[in-house]
Formats: structure tokens, sequence, C-alpha cells
């Protein structure tokens, strides 16, 4: 143990004493002095473009245009640089351009008036989530995390952590909330596939997008339900609209669990019709058992495949497109999670050692999980005006889900749980403009959902048939009051009616129903004190009908390998939320910071309480029942971030999150322990042809999460744990397109440890040392 204290130490140092160094002098210690500025206008009719981003990728600089399309940059050196400009609805634009003095520039981008999606977070505009704190993963960041589920790559945004299965199944928990309390929102439809069980990952590719972006308030206004703690958005990509060929082919390679993946793109406009845009993508993954750093986690291997098409086509007045995705997830559930007795159950918890270890293997036994998703989207837009656009939306899911458990009577090729849940959703959306000081958008949404158990499992069904039914409206205001200050409210309306069809224990058929009428508020504001000092606000309520599982299950749910059991007594869940954001850059931008504090009180907050164990003709497990309380969470993210010269910076993030139980006077179960991330991050000079090469080194430490309910666990929290991580990425010309290698290592000095947001740290160790390595090409102009 010593030892690995030692060597984190000495790397640490190096890392800290070496490599600084080496940087150059930054810019303000160089005595840089020029100013950039000008407007970002409209090539059509030359007017101004509110809000407009520009960037210089070069050196980490970003501000926003005013409502009038005014920049000024100020504290750049003399020289050539290039820069982006994004603008909603236009059409990215990339400048270089040659800095003296001060310097005058005026940037022109092509206006298609597309319209603001329902379901899309903007870009860095403050008429878009006005008050709500907000992160995303772009292109760079997600390259980085290539190989990682959606839920691996999230947990590197400050207030964002993981809850996990075994190494194979993993959701994202945002301010301590998880499972039905985060919406996805996959291509700007809701996702729908069985989100309400722990070990039931998000069935969606990741490859389908570049950006993600996680809203981290209560958001239900525009969302509407299950959005208590945030969301996540897989944006869709933007087809392209002139002739030609382009696209891209990724491979990835992984040391745990000897394997990996990878996928291709292809995408194009037609000839003779500007507008008409296309694309094709595919991808895989395929990996036999993870290790943890001591012995194989048997069982644990994936195999995953996707494919998806979309094509679309727009100009000033219209728009319509049509999505289809394909993906299908087979993993194992590690075998040491199923126990044969009670005196086995106690046995694992306390010995720390896993009672079923095998050699590595590619295969994939019971227990297990089949899964496969399907959604198909369509979508038409028009003008209605100059400054209005209605937005119409149609999506179709099929989720097809198998679970198999270790049976007698060779029946365990036989699924234990087999469910098909088919989903149709509908949107009409207004954007309207009343006026320089009132715009905004109102909208109407309905859910047809229903639930089928497929006959010939020969075991009862752990949730009953049932159908669903929804619809709601909303109207969200925009108020700019200045051109530093501009506020937002609205308020949504929904009904949701569920219908089930289930036996009861002495084989009687009921039919209960349920009704369940919801509100939600929301005010926000956006102060931009100055350039580089943006201020952030938001109050808002939101809801959560219980889902079925919480009413009516009953019996073992093998991927938690638990029991679990609903009440029919619930009720929806409210919850009123308070969100601080602050975002500054200081000294000349040298000094970043971005500091958010929230609360969130949930009346009826509705969670998996321990309730002893149980012998069943199965084995033994834990028993979970579904309970309401009174919840409060509260907490802070922080990101700070130091230019230390041009070329060197160092980065912090911290997640805070408490969690009590008002109702029983104590803290919250299962809430995410504290836990810090430092990176320090080098961008190394032209080498050849190479460049935008980086190598950054991470350490990660979560604290012990010793905020509990007494007496209330299977086994005590585990202890503290600290993880080390190195990465390395350039790319270079190849051909007529570009060659991008990197690599990753996590859990670098192979750490032996479990983390309190692990359902199987009771049995097992979590993974150990992972390089991945993967290597993309780029063609055209993709």
């Amino acid at each position: 143990m010593w030892s690995k204290w030692f060597v984190r130490s000495l790397i640490t140092h190096l890392v800290l004493h070496t490599l600084v160094p080496l940087c150059p002098a930054n810019q303000q210690d160089l005595g840089c002095r020029a100013v950039l500025s000008g407007r970002v206008l409209d090539d059509h009719d030359k007017e101004g473009l509110s809000y407009a981003a520009l960037s210089i990728p070069a050196i980490g600089r970003s501000i926003l245009a005013d409502a009038e399309g005014v920049y000024r940059m100020e504290g750049l050196c003399n020289g050539r640089y290039r820069i982006v400009v994004t603008h909603l609805g236009c059409a990215p634009v990339e400048r270089t351009v040659e800095i003296e003095g001060n310097t005058v520039f005026d940037f022109k981008l092509e206006h298609h008036a597309e319209q603001l999606r329902e379901l899309e977070v903007a870009r860095q505009r403050p008429d878009e989530n006005v008050g709500q704190a907000h992160a995303q993963l772009d292109k760079k960041a997600m390259e980085r995390s290539a190989g990682r589920s959606l839920a691996e790559m999230l947990a590197t945004i400050p207030g964002v952590n993981m809850l996990q299965s075994g190494p194979t199944i993993g959701k994202p928990v945002i301010h301590g909330l998880s499972g039905n309390r985060v919406l996805t929102l996959n291509q700007g439809i809701r996702q729908e596939d069985q989100q309400w069980g722990t070990e039931h990952a998000p069935n969606l590719d990741p490859f389908t997008t570049d950006k993600v972006t996680v809203v981290k308030g209560a958001a239900s206004v525009q969302y509407g339900s299950d959005a208590l703690g945030g969301v996540v958005i897989t944006e869709p990509l933007e087809l392209p609209r002139e002739e030609g060929i382009s696209g891209e082919l990724r491979g990835i390679g992984m040391s745990n669990g000897r394997g990996g993946g990878g996928n291709g793109l292809l995408q194009g406009g037609v000839k003779g019709v500007r507008g008409l845009g296309w694309r094709l993508q595919g991808s895989g993954k395929y990996l036999g058992d993870s290790n943890a750093p001591e012995y194989v986690l048997s069982n644990t291997g994936l195999r995953e495949a996707g494919a998806s098409a979309s094509v679309g086509y727009r100009d000033h007045r219209w728009n319509v497109g049509a999505y289809y995705s394909w993906f299908a997830r087979e993993l194992g559930i590690l075998r040491a999670s199923h126990i044969g007795n009670l005196t086995d159950l106690n046995n694992a918890i306390e010995s720390g050692t896993p009672w079923y270890v095998a050699d590595f293997t590619y295969a994939i036994e019971a227990p297990r999980q089949d899964v496969e998703h399907h959604l198909v989207k369509a979508e038409a837009g028009y003008a209605v005006n100059e400054r209005g656009r209605i937005v119409l939306t149609y999506g179709y899911q099929a989720d097809d889900r198998q679970e198999y458990d270790i049976r007698r009577g060779g029946r365990t090729d036989r699924p234990a749980i087999d469910l098909y849940l088919t989903t149709h959703t509908a949107d009409a959306v207004l954007k309207h403009w009343v006026g320089k000081h009132m715009h905004g958008k109102a909208g109407v949404s309905g859910v047809y959902q229903e639930n089928i158990n497929v006959p010939g499992t020969g075991i009862r069904p752990l949730i009953p048939n049932y159908r669903k039914q929804s619809g709601g409206v909303f109207v969200l205001e925009h108020f700019p009051l200045s051109p530093k200050v501009e506020m937002e409210g609205g308020g949504r309306v929904e009904t949701t009616l569920l219908d089930i069809a289930k036996y009861t224990s002495n084989d009687v058929l009921i039919t209960p129903q349920h009704e369940f009428i919801n509100s939600a508020l929301t005010v926000g504001a956006n102060w931009s004190v100055k350039d580089s000092v943006r201020f952030r606000f938001n109050v808002g309520t939101a809801y959560r009908p219980p889902h079925v599982s919480e009413l009516y299950s009953e019996g073992l749910h093998h991927g938690a390998a638990a029991i679990e059991r609903g009440d029919p007594e619930l009720s929806s869940e409210r919850s009123l939320k308070g969100t601080i954001d602050l975002e500054a850059l200081w000294s000349k931008g040298r000094f970043r910071t971005d500091i958010t504090l929230y609360g969130n009180r949930i009346a009826g907050y509705i969670y998996l309480r321990p309730d002893g164990v149980e012998l069943t003709i199965r084995g033994a497990f834990p028993v979970f029942q579904y309970v309401a309380t009174e919840a409060f969470l509260y907490g802070a993210d922080v990101t700070l971030q130091w230019k230390l010269t041009q070329r060197a910076s160092l980065r912090n993030r911290t997640s805070l999150v408490r969690g009590r139980d008002l109702s029983q006077n104590e803290w919250l179960f299962q809430t995410p322990g504290d836990r810090t991330e430092n990176a320090l991050v080098f961008e190394l000079p032209h080498i050849g042809e190479w460049r935008s090469a980086e190598v950054s080194a991470t350490s990660r430490i979560v604290f012990m999460q010793s905020r509990i309910p007494v007496g209330l666990d299977f086994a005590e929290p585990p202890g503290t744990y600290h993880l080390l991580g190195l990465s390395a990425s350039a790319t270079r010309p190849l051909g007529s397109g570009e060659l991008l290698i990197g690599l990753q290592v996590s859990n670098l000095l192979n750490t032996t440890y479990r983390d309190y947001m692990d359902r199987f740290r009771y049995y097992a160790d979590a993974r150990g040392a992972d390089l991945t390595v993967w290597i993309r090409y780029a063609f055209g102009k993709y």
C-alpha cells in the first residue's frame, strides 16, 4: 500500500516539476495587448447575429457577441489565428485572421433560419436554458473517451456520477439523482428503454453524435416528466447541405477485456439539390471478461452493435427529415453476484473475495441480458414568418429485452424476464417572436406506451403488462431586459393515465388504473455582468409519476441480484430545485471558474430501501422495498482551470452532494461520495506533420461515503480510493483527410478499490488498469 502511494507522489512530482518548466511563457507574460473586435453578421441581410460564439482553439479563448452581434476580444498577441464562429441556424465559419495591434474584422455567416428544436440545447446563447446550469461533452472530449459507455463519458462532468452494476452496466447520476429522474433525449426523442432498472443502461450508441449536453436542473417545463435531476441530450449531427462525400473510420482497442470496437460513417449531399443531405453510420464492440487487479470478473463480457441512417432537406422556409437507428447489446452479469444460500451471501460480503472466479473467456453465460432497441424519427418544420417557426416531431421506439438466469432442469436458455416495450411520441412546438423584449416557444406533447410480458418464461413477471398515456401543454417565454440581462419563465401541465393488467398470487386477473395530474413552473435569469463574467440562477418545480416497477414489482430482479417489491399506493414525486451558477474568466483569461450551487427538495421521493434477505429456490438474495419519503439534496459543482503557460493548463473538477431523508431524519441511502479530479494538460507544438498534440495526466480521488443511514446497508461503505490516468493524442494530414491517434490509461497503478455507487461492490472489486488505443481517419468535409 505504501509503495503505491509513494509511486503516486513520485509521478505527481515529476509531472508538475518536469513538464511545466518546459512550457513557454503565457500570453500575459509576453505583454500581449492586441484587441480583436467587430461584428458577426447575417450574410443575407447584414443584420447582427445575436450572441454568436467566437473561439480561438489554439489558445482556448472564447467569447459571445452581444445582442447586436458586436464582439470584442482583448489581451491577444500579434499573429495569425484560426477563429471559429458559430450561431444557431448557421453553418459554422472558420477564418484565419492576422492580428496586429487593434484589429477590426467582421464575420459573415449564412443564416438558414433553421428551427430551434424543442429538445435541443443550443450553443451558449442566453435565450436557451436561461438560468440552467449545463455542461457539454464536445467532439474532442468524446474522442478521449472512445470505447466507453455514455455513463462513463458523462462521469467526467462535475455533478455527474455513475450508478453501476458491475463493469458492464452504468447509468448517469446528476446531482444525486438517477434512473427515471434523469431524462435522456436521443436525437431529440425521449429515450424509453426500461430505464427503471438500476442495471438497465441507456440503449443508445454514443457514436451517433459528436456532442452531448447535460442540463443540471429541474427541467420539467420544457421536457416533461422525469427531468427532476436533469437531462442528458445526445444532439443530432447536422446533415450536409452541399454535394460531396465525407466521413470517418475509427478503430478502438482495449486491454481490460482484451477486445475493442469501431465505427464507420459516410455522409453527403445530393448534386443539384442544395439542402438535401444523407448519412449512414455503423458501429460495434466486442469484449471478454473484465479484470480486477487480482482476479477475473467472470461472466462480464460485452457485445454491442449499432447502425443508423438519416436523410433530410432544408431551405430558408422548410425542413423535413427522417432518422432510424438500431442498437443491440448482449452482456454478462457478474457470476459472483448470484449466491446459493444465506451463508454464502454473508461470506461473500464479509470475505471481500468473489466466490466464483474462472479463467478469462469471451463467452457470455447466464446470468446475462439481451437487448435490442429501434428508434424511428420523423420531423418537419415550417417558418410561418421571419421570426416564427412551427416544428412537428414524431418518434417510434421498440425495446426488446430478455434477461437470463441460472435455472434448473435445462431451462437456463429460457429468459426469466422477457419484455417488449413500444412507445409513440408526438410533439408540436411553435417558436414565436412577440417583440424585442419577449419571445419563446409553446407546444403540446403526447406519449402512448405499451409494455408486454412475452409468454414462455415460466416465471411470474417482475412487472405487469401496462398501457401508459400522457399528454401535456407548455409555454416558455424569454424576456431580454437589456443586452446583459435576460429572464425566463414558463409552465407546464401534464396528465398521465396508467392501465395495469396482472394476476394476483391466487391467479386472479386484476386491472387497476392510476391517474396522475402534475404541473411545473420555472423562472430563471442570465446576467452577463461583463464580457468575462456570467451569473445564472433558476428556480423550478418538476414532477415524476411513479413507474409501474415502483408500484407493482414483485420478485427477483436477476440483473440487480436482488428481490424488489413495489407499493401500489405510491404517488407522484414533486420537487422544488434552485440552482446558482457563476462562470467567469479572470486575469485576462488565464484563470477560469465555473461554480454551481444547488438545493432540491423532493416530496414523495421513491427509492429502493434494503429490507433484509430472502432465500428462494433460485438462491439467497437481498430484498429491497420501494418506499416514499421526503428528501432534500444539496451540493456544489466546481471547475477551476489555470492557464499556466500558453501550452500548459491545470484543471480541477470537484463534486459534492448531500442527501437527507427528512422523514426518517437520516442520511439518504445511496448518495454519491465526494470526488475531486486534477488534470495537467500540455499542448505540444507541431512535430513535423503532427499537430494538435496533447498530453494529460489525471488524479482522481473519491472519498469514502460516511453519510449513510445507520444499520441499513448490507455492508459498510468502501474506503477512499485514488486513481491515476494518462492520455495523449495527435493528428496529422493523410492524403485528402486527417488521421487522429490517441491512447488513454485508466487506473494506471492497477489500484484495488470498490465504489459505493456500484451495487455489485458487495461481491467483487472494480476494474483494474485499462489501456485504450484509438485511431480515426476522417475524409472530406467531416
